[in-house]
């Protein structure tokens, strides 16, 4: 993903620039909604991810949540949106001035410039469309507050597993570099006889790596991450990786199914449905809702015919079977149930993960404490002993 600066012709004339990530030129151009007509050039923005992290403030999405519900009673009691959103919205939090948000015209751009999220842009314009905008305003404030509370519930499982591995790399880390260094000053500044053993050479050996070598393994560190896409590629099919990315597809899965129920219920159709999420996937979901969406405009292929791949998971195209003559009812029960056995497999996967983080953490502390007992202080224990006698 890179970041791409659209430079445009404002209303005043004026030359206006927006920063946007994106994965092409089109895509970035698609997910900013300004018309093509008036766009004056494109070009990589090299700054904006820094840019992005520094300035643009956005409201968390509990706040969302509360200002979404807020603005959809205002509409629904008949007040105007521009004054259900001023009124609801401290914009200046954002930086942002009255004349920036009066000079919005419509739902989209009021929580485009407010920085929103996408769910609540989407269904903000479709109730635009449709006549039905407080009712998808509640729906937008429902879905974000149950994806807030699916995340606290995966995310306990992966905290517990970053902390454990945390553990087990500091342990492997520290110990090498303390009692390498201090092994060492005794041999060579003290002088002393220490008989070493293997643990002893591991020590040392790791100590070495760290202080010798680190620029190599920076090196390296940099590298698996600016490569990291393409590395996984190369691994994510190997054993101790597959489960992983059974996760991912697995993961994939559930928030195409919980985006598309919405889409569905807000009067999008198939296509419409996968071109939105094309514009605003990155990497293999791209790739795969790019190829789904050619299938559906250019082949005229069913759901259950697209989603016959094996980077999706099974279940999905098992459920989508006939799904295009079912009835409305019918699809939204078969979308709910679908969400609901991808929830459960995700939660199987990310304890399977948490398990495994786990397991490396611990064999990484046992690992240094062998090292430090059998490689620090048996030998000095031992040089202490050859003394006393």
């Amino acid at each position: 993903m890179a970041y791409y600066q659209l430079k445009y012709f404002g209303e005043s004339g004026g030359v206006v620039s927006v920063s946007v990530e994106a994965e092409t030129k089109e895509q970035a151009i698609a997910m900013s909604g300004i018309p093509q007509s008036i766009i004056h050039s494109v070009a990589i923005d090299h700054l904006g991810g820094l840019k992005s992290a520094l300035l643009d403030k956005k409201f968390p999405l509990v706040e969302q949540v509360l200002m979404l519900s807020a603005i959809a009673s205002k509409v629904a009691s008949g007040k105007v949106f521009d004054k259900a959103i001023l009124e609801s919205v401290d914009y200046k939090k954002l930086k942002l001035t009255f004349a920036q948000v009066d000079a919005c015209q419509t739902p989209r751009d009021y929580l485009t410039l407010l920085r929103f999220d996408e769910t609540a842009v989407l269904l903000a314009e479709a109730g635009d469309k449709t006549g039905r905008l407080a009712e998808s305003l509640r729906r937008a404030s429902k879905s974000i507050a149950e994806r807030l509370e699916a995340k606290k519930e995966f995310s306990a499982l992966m905290r517990k597993a970053m902390i454990n591995t945390g553990f087990g790399l500091s342990f492997l880390t520290g110990i090498p570099l303390w009692a390498g260094g201090t092994i060492d000053d005794f041999i060579n500044v003290q002088r002393l006889d220490l008989t070493l053993n293997s643990f002893s050479h591991m020590v040392m050996g790791l100590n070495t790596l760290y202080t010798q070598y680190f620029y190599i393994l920076l090196a390296l560190t940099v590298g698996c991450y600016l490569g990291r896409n393409r590395l996984w590629e190369m691994v994510r099919t190997l054993p101790g990786f597959s489960f992983l990315n059974e996760r991912n597809k697995v993961r994939m899965g559930l928030e195409f199914v919980q985006t598309y129920q919405l889409l569905l219920s807000s009067g999008f159709t198939n296509p419409q449905s996968f071109k939105f999420m094309m514009q605003r996937s990155r990497g293999r979901a791209h790739a795969l809702y790019k190829d789904a969406y050619t299938q559906l405009i250019d082949e005229g292929r069913e759901l259950s015919e697209v989603f016959d791949n094996p980077e999706w998971p099974p279940l999905i195209t098992q459920n989508f079977q006939g799904f295009d003559n079912q009835t409305p009812a019918g699809r939204d029960t078969v979308l709910v149930n679908m969400a609901e056995a991808l929830k459960a497999y995700y939660l199987r996967y990310s304890e399977r993960v948490a398990q495994m983080s786990s397991v490396i953490g611990f064999a990484a502390m046992s690992v240094s404490i062998l090292m430090f007992a059998i490689g620090f202080y048996l030998p000095l224990i031992s040089l202490s002993t050859a003394l006393k006698h």
